[in-house]
């Protein structure tokens, strides 16, 4: 990892299920909150594709992609796509998510957070790409 540039803490809104041609299902997670980074945030945590079948408690994690839109205190807007994975933390009701956001300013921030299930609080820390 390299340096830390800030904090974040999102909201839970709500959730929306999809299913492709194929048949897998992706859970698109909307939250909003803010962050030391972007200001105010807007984004969906999308997880999948999954087969139905593997949507139950033996998923231990898999891809997760964030779209995200920002709105920073100076009055701009960024946007941002990022790739990463999920995986439970064992032992406790929380997900870790990891994932490169390439924001549309052309600069990239690694993501690290946890999703509290218990709370629907999403938080964590933003770190430079070099």
């Amino acid at each position: 990892m390299t340096n830390e540039i800030g904090k974040f803490s999102l909201e839970h809104v709500s959730n929306l299920y999809t299913q492709d041609a194929n048949g897998q299902i992706s859970n698109h997670t909307n939250w909003k909150g803010t962050s030391d980074v972007a200001g105010i945030a807007y984004g969906t945590l999308i997880f999948g594709p999954n087969d139905l079948t593997e949507m139950n408690d033996n998923l231990q994690g898999g891809p997760v992609k964030w779209i995200v839109q920002a709105f920073l205190p100076n009055g701009s807007t960024l946007a941002g796509v990022g790739n990463g994975e999920w995986s439970k933390k064992p032992g406790e009701h929380i997900w870790t998510v990891d994932y490169i956001i390439q924001i549309s300013d052309g600069s990239k921030i690694r993501s690290i957070g946890e999703i509290h299930l218990d709370s629907l609080v999403f938080s964590g820390t933003d770190y430079s790409v070099e």
